[in-house]
């Protein structure tokens, strides 16, 4: 299993705002950080997509994870930009980055499907009910698996008709985008179906607030990484490629161990 390492270069992330934004120096020593520690891909990200979080303007998302991403290139191999928007795509790839992470499954801006598919790049397909700003207003599905298995079935035909090649595509079940705890935990307990498409997937737990409502007390995100362990190793014994997560020490640390009593790896 790999792990994603995640650095959010804005003032407003639900678990980290503004640890490095304003910063490109912070930004790329917590990517660095992150990469000795042992993470195969960063991500990086400049607009927030917590519930209820509104969307910046192109510029501004330019300016915060481009001059970054430019700084990264040539010292991180696998470089993830967050982003819905095909002109922030494009200027990342140009600058140095290897896969775009579209929390729309490149649905929010028609152009991007032609950005990945043009550049040869790695490309998250998310799924997402709504956007940031309303996904968590009363979400509901008849049967969260069953949709969820429609959409990726219609995203990755759409992706591979457009001309990206299938082994560049990764799928994201987008844990907490447009989700109750219920859907959640479904989606957890029913990983293995999503793995039909034969592509790789990559799960995005870390810190969220349904791991707050598991517990019988209230916890900050940034209190969370016990609980976002737990999933990292399930989804290693369920074969998940890849962990998005913050505290990628911890993740790493506990997965090393873990894998060592059990497969005796060491």
């Amino acid at each position: 299993m790999k792990i994603m390492g995640i650095v959010n270069v804005t003032p407003d992330s639900f678990s980290d705002g503004g640890e490095v934004f304003g910063s490109v120096d912070k930004a790329i020593e917590k990517a660095m950080d992150l990469y000795k520690l042992g993470a195969s891909y960063i991500d990086i990200g400049g607009e927030s997509t917590r519930p209820g979080s509104d969307p910046i303007d192109v510029e501004e998302e330019l300016n915060r994870v481009i001059p970054v991403i430019e700084k990264l290139k040539g010292k991180i191999p696998n470089i993830s930009v967050d982003t819905y928007k095909s002109k922030v795509a494009e200027k990342a790839i140009l600058s140095g980055a290897t896969m775009v992470n579209d929390i729309s499954g490149l649905r929010f801006d028609p152009n991007m499907v032609d950005v990945v598919a043009s550049y040869d790049v790695e490309v998250v397909i998310m799924h997402i009910k709504g956007t940031p700003k309303d996904m968590q207003k009363n979400p509901f599905y008849e049967d969260v698996i069953d949709e969820l298995l429609k959409y990726f079935d219609e995203r990755v035909n759409f992706a591979i008709k457009r001309g990206i090649k299938e082994h560049k595509i990764w799928i994201d079940p987008g844990i907490g985008f447009g989700k109750r705890l219920e859907d959640n935990i479904k989606i957890m307990n029913n990983i293995d179906k999503f793995k039909k498409f034969g592509l790789k997937i990559l799960m995005g737990t870390s810190r969220k607030s349904f791991i707050d409502m598991l517990l019988e007390y209230n916890t900050q995100p940034k209190e969370r990484d016990f609980g976002t362990i737990a999933t990292t190793l399930y989804f290693y014994d369920k074969g998940i490629d890849m962990v998005r997560v913050h505290n990628v020490e911890a993740n790493i640390q506990a997965l090393k161990v873990y894998k060592a009593i059990k497969e005796g790896i060491y």
